[in-house]
């Protein structure tokens, strides 16, 4: 069977440092790639699914926008491993956001997913 896409949001390649925090963690680390309804986030130190999170990051592009985002994990690895190109997948997980402040943040973070995707295509 193959793999069904279950994500309703364009997702693009864009690295941030992201301050994650958990009811018994807090750590610094870099996403992998971002949409307007989550990340995903390398890190060794995985919660299991459901665990509740709380990421901050911070956009330069052409202004600075902060992002405070409430979320889940939607699931993690806890080892990376090589897929059959070769390529190292990173250990990480996958957080789901379900509130996003400022309130224009989910809009803003998908309109720059938006042109890192029409530049990728160009």
């Amino acid at each position: 069977m193959g793999y069904e896409e279950k994500r309703q949001y364009l997702r693009a390649v864009i690295k941030l440092k992201v301050e994650c925090r958990g009811k018994s963690f807090w750590q610094y680390v870099e996403t992998r790639d971002i949409s307007a309804g989550g990340m995903f986030v390398v890190t060794d130190k995985v919660e299991p699914a459901k665990t509740k999170i709380e990421v901050m990051f911070e956009f330069e592009e052409d202004e600075k926008k902060f992002i405070h985002a409430e979320g889940e994990v939607a699931w993690s690895r806890g080892k990376p491993f090589k897929n059959a190109a070769g390529e190292t997948i990173p250990a990480g997980m996958g957080i789901m956001f379900t509130k996003v402040t400022p309130s224009s943040g989910k809009n803003y973070i998908d309109q720059l997913v938006r042109r890192k995707q029409e530049k990728k295509n160009a």
